[in-house]
């Protein structure tokens, strides 16, 4: 996420940039930008998942 919010990623398919779960000293997860524009089934329950902050980052 450091290369987008700095603006080093001159080109991206998306007007929006990726949307961070959680991170930690070495890694960074994230959801791709328009993963649920296609409104596919079941792309409200992956809203209701990630709403609830389902991922817990270990240092370990």
């Amino acid at each position: 996420m450091g290369f987008i919010t700095a603006g080093e990623v001159p080109y991206r398919a998306a007007p929006i940039g990726p949307k961070e779960l959680n991170r930690n000293e070495k890694y960074v997860f994230a959801i791709p930008a328009r993963y649920d524009f296609a409104f596919l089934t079941g792309y409200e329950e992956v809203e209701q998942i990630l709403e609830g902050k389902p991922l817990e980052i270990s240092e370990e």
